[in-house]
């Protein structure tokens, strides 16, 4: 998400919507946070997960050799870490859905470090 916002002048007029599972009232907070500009929506349900097949990790695909790196990497340019609030053993899942409502790109990473590159993201938008 963050390095979407690195380039959002890539997805011309895509609408970006951020689909959480989080607590519908600490939306704005979570946005605020992140210091992104997309749409929040609430999956409290995890319906889309679901759907989409974004599965629940395993404590070794979550605490991949992987993220620990992304985490030493972000404390070390000088990001603090907080105690996570939420359920970190569910996977994301990365999808462009066209205007008729056609998924056209999905990727579910296998643990929170492997992210697709936004250039397939921008592609995938473009098509």
């Amino acid at each position: 998400m963050l390095a979407v916002r690195e380039h959002l002048d890539q997805f011309a007029d895509a609408e970006i919507v951020v689909v959480t599972f989080a607590d519908p009232a600490r939306l704005a907070a979570q946005r605020a946070h992140l210091g992104v500009p997309f749409t929040y929506v609430s999956d409290v349900d995890r319906r889309l997960y679901a759907l989409l097949g974004a599965e629940r990790g395993s404590r070794r695909r979550v605490w991949s050799p992987g993220t620990l790196r992304m985490y030493a990497r972000l404390m070390r340019s000088g990001r603090r870490l907080t105690r996570p609030t939420d359920d970190i053993y569910q996977l994301g899942a990365d999808a462009v859905v066209d205007r008729d409502g056609r998924l056209r790109y999905l990727s579910l990473p296998p643990s929170p470090d492997t992210r697709p590159p936004v250039s397939e993201l921008v592609a995938a938008v473009r098509t």
